[in-house]
């Protein structure tokens, strides 16, 4: 089995594939993510269901926290009502759990969790824990005998199924580092009231080697030299390569696009499509909801085999491994509902579930299957790790694009006063050449003019622009990107009408 991760740092973006087939797809959000720490003020309060909503930031949508999601707030007392620990205006320390649909904002708690390679770090828990991931009762008990060695004074710890067989200097060097991530937090709380973004994973590399990570991955390969130097530095840091394994890391230089050489924008592109087609004929069909996704199965030209109670069964074993594969492309999350295709044996039912099961085990969203019911409908739920592809990306169609493209829109969305004014001129721009009318229009001659700025200018604002072809006002060439404050400011002026 050969797993490898496809990483393009230019477009923020990553790719887990196993035997060359995609499995799952990464990304870092701009605006709200899970583990996101905010200071938020209460803006509403609704005691009929203990819950309120937060302001997390002037534009974005507020964010919804429950009463129990608060329970350090409530100080060991027995507390029914959240007005008793909330009230509006109030500040709170918050973080983001779940991400925000199309008509829903984040979910909030207020129990902040700090994640690292090995550790959770819990302000405001004092307990110890160990991943359930972790079977062997030997190290559990050696981990959990060191977890007590260790843990901060009224702080909580959890120790995740990674740590298993690493050194204690790399434990107490994760340890170290959230401790220190807790400390800049406490002190950003003391100078800030109102609502702010404190803490933010956004490095897309750190995020991939801190949960993807896994000792199987025998190659890394991305399109950056600056990525290739992040990914080093955290593996390393983490002791995630050693002589014992193979992991390769491989900078990828060629012309084509990294995400179009392996596949990806173009499996990115069909996992939007409802329709996925079977082997041997047959196809399923995907409808997603914002909370209920339904699966339908269809048997379509299937001719493997003869025998129509066979050729049932497997087309449904088929469709199984399809929809499972499925659910974690797309990031499938909320409650499911598969209609296989109809099948009057009990025995086969019970084959067709222990089947589907196996294969949702190697899922890290933990989907369960509730049950079969009297329709023949197999009923179950995913967890939500994040948005879905299809919120992701079904709203941006131009959401994959080239390098320099990407550098000039940073370029735009870092100086909001140049864009402001880019805006404005490119209005007077429209005004000057698509809402201008002239009477005479036989009679009208327009003057073909020509524009070529100096070296200077060249070497200031312009990446690239052709010599023997300059930019022509009247008939400006279609290849060309240029800022266009410098243009309306240049040739706005010199435009003449004969």
């Amino acid at each position: 089995m050969i797993k490898k991760i496809v990483i393009s740092h230019y477009n923020n973006l990553a790719a887990i594939l196993n035997n060359q087939k995609i499995q799952e797809i990464v990304t870092v959000n701009n605006l709200y993510q899970v583990n996101d720490i905010y200071i938020g003020t209460v803006e509403r309060m609704f005691s009929s269901i203990n819950a309120a909503f937060i302001k997390l930031n002037k534009y974005g949508k507020s964010g919804f926290i429950h009463i129990n999601d608060i329970k350090h707030l409530k100080k060991g007392k027995h507390i029914k009502n959240i007005e008793e620990v909330l009230s509006i205006n109030q500040v709170i320390l918050v973080q983001i759990v779940k991400e925000p649909t199309i008509y829903k904002g984040p979910r909030l708690t207020a129990n902040i969790h700090l994640h690292g390679k090995y550790l959770i770090l819990m302000p405001f828990c004092n307990t110890i824990r160990i991943s359930h991931k972790i079977y062997d009762y030997n190290e559990r008990t050696y981990l959990y005998s060191l977890a007590v060695l260790i843990k901060p004074s009224k702080m909580g710890i959890l120790i995740k199924s990674s740590a298993q067989g690493i050194a204690e200097n790399m434990i107490l060097n994760d340890l170290d580092d959230l401790k220190k991530q807790w400390n800049f937090i406490e002190k950003a709380i003391i100078y800030h009231s109102s609502p702010l973004l404190l803490y933010k994973d956004e490095n897309l590399i750190k995020k991939i080697i801190r949960d993807f990570y896994e000792d199987n991955i025998t190659k890394i390969i991305i399109d950056s030299q600056e990525g290739i130097n992040e990914l080093t530095y955290y593996l390393y840091k983490w002791n995630c390569i050693s002589t014992s394994q193979n992991t390769k890391l491989q900078l990828y230089h060629q012309q084509k696009c990294i995400l179009d050489q392996f596949y990806i924008k173009n499996a990115i592109h069909n996992a939007l499509k409802p329709k996925v087609k079977l082997p041997y004929g047959g196809h399923i069909i995907i409808e997603s909801n914002e909370a209920l996704t339904v699966i339908d199965v269809n048997s379509g030209s299937f001719n493997k085999s003869g025998n129509s109670k066979e050729a049932i069964l497997k087309t449904n074993f088929y469709a199984a491994i399809e929809i499972a594969h499925q659910l974690k492309v797309r990031n499938i999350n909320g409650v499911i509902i598969i209609d296989f295709i109809d099948m009057s044996s009990q025995g086969d039912q019970l084959q067709l579930l222990e089947h589907f099961s196996k294969l949702l085990k190697v899922d890290n969203a933990k989907p369960q299957i509730v049950q079969l019911s009297e329709l023949g409908l197999v009923e179950l739920t995913r967890r939500r790790r994040g948005q879905s592809l299809q919120e992701l990306f079904n709203n941006d169609k131009n959401f994959l694009i080239n390098s320099t493209e990407r550098k000039f829109v940073k370029l735009l969305r870092n100086n909001k006063k140049y864009y402001s004014s880019i805006l404005n001129s490119q209005k007077n721009i429209k005004y000057l050449f698509f809402n201008k009318q002239f009477k005479n229009k036989k009679q009208l001659i327009l003057k073909k003019k020509c524009f070529k700025p100096s070296k200077k200018s060249i070497n200031q604002y312009f990446t690239y622009i052709d010599n023997t072809n300059p930019i022509q006002l009247l008939n400006p060439k279609v290849n060309y990107i240029i800022p266009l404050q410098l243009y309306f400011k240049l040739v706005g002026n010199k435009l003449i009408v004969t």
